[in-house]
């Protein structure tokens, strides 16, 4: 008779109510089939039972070659903390991911994803809060840097509150997908408004060493000559099917003295400041690194009638019913009638 696997379910309690001490882990062992790995489960699985031990439980999975057999459905957004540890979840219980229609270890913003070795669902809202403040589900911060007069360079103290890495791994080539991201954050708009991150860059003293403070640095690089396809920023804001929508913006900037900024470093430096394309993918205008514009048209949509005194700046065109006027140098205009164009 083959013996079936033991499953062992860790669970940190935060309450007294089931009459254990605080923080003291309750050992669930189950020898039946309400927790076997491959055979038929019983209703009421113990993988259910670890989740409703307190409001807040800490469950841990132990690794198993075997893997654990969910029998009914866990909803995705149920409280705690999962140590899934690897395992491999199998059974009705985990829902249909590779549907859209995913649950106990899937994601509950995106239900086709699947974590593999820890998972939290908090619920903050559910705090009473005081006007002027935001409930966290997860605050990590970092003291002041300074620096250290143990370093070899006291003057040089280098530090990241939070690094995460990884490697996109090889067996790439043609007509593979092998995809990588560090990061992944999805917010689900219903019927409020929300902002899915926010950055402040907060001045509270005066900054001494005169270098930039940054909201967002994007760089990055590579060897000379390791040709790939590569954007710093890369926005699309299109609907599912990727169709288009009329009421997107890309990018929105308020309130912000110089709105965008473009810097060449070197004079040899090639490119383009700004390059437009149609759908085509053919160019419609460039702005090229030496200050150059080349575009398709131009169309002056305000229109005024300069006077004789008016002060104006070399290059400025403006125009009316009858002329064209082109700004020579300071306070003076040539024109030429439309008429004759």
């Amino acid at each position: 008779m083959k013996r079936k696997p033991t499953l062992i379910i860790a669970v940190t309690t935060f309450i007294g109510a089931s009459g254990v001490a605080f923080g003291q882990p309750v050992i669930i062992t189950e020898h039946g089939e309400s927790a076997n790995f491959r055979g038929v489960t019983s209703e009421k699985t113990e993988i259910e039972k670890a989740f409703t031990t307190t409001s807040a439980p800490d469950v841990y999975f132990p690794p198993s070659t075997e893997g654990y057999h969910l029998s009914k459905a866990l909803p995705s957004n149920t409280l705690g903390t999962y140590h899934l540890n690897g395992n491999i979840f199998s059974g009705p219980g985990i829902g249909a991911p590779e549907n859209g229609r995913g649950t106990f270890n899937a994601t509950y913003t995106n239900p086709w994803n699947v974590t593999s070795n820890l998972k939290y669902v908090f619920d903050p809202a559910a705090l009473p809060q005081k006007d002027h403040v935001t409930t966290q589900a997860v605050s990590l911060e970092c003291r002041p840097n300074r620096p250290n007069p143990h370093n070899p360079n006291p003057n040089r103290n280098w530090v990241a509150c939070i690094y995460r890495g990884m490697d996109s791994g090889t067996g790439g080539g043609k007509n593979t997908s092998i995809s990588s991201e560090i990061d992944n954050d999805v917010l689900n708009l219903s019927t409020n408004s929300a902002t899915d991150m926010e950055v402040d860059v907060n001045f509270n003293g005066k900054v001494l060493d005169g270098k930039w403070s940054r909201g967002l640095f994007l760089t990055g690089g590579g060897a000379a000559g390791n040709q790939t396809n590569s954007v710093a920023l890369d926005i699309m804001h299109v609907a599912y099917d990727h169709s288009w929508l009329p009421w997107t913006t890309g990018i929105s900037i308020r309130n912000a003295t110089n709105m965008i900024q473009l810097y060449k470093t070197q004079p040899t430096e090639a490119g383009f400041f700004l390059e437009t394309f149609d759908q085509q993918h053919t160019e419609t205008s460039h702005l090229d690194k030496n200050g150059y514009l080349d575009i398709q048209g131009l169309r002056l949509i305000a229109t005024s009638s300069p006077k004789p005194a008016t002060e104006c700046k070399k290059g400025q065109v403006t125009w009316d019913d009858d002329n064209l006027y082109l700004c020579t140098s300071a306070g003076k205009y040539k024109k030429v009638a439309l008429q004759a164009l």
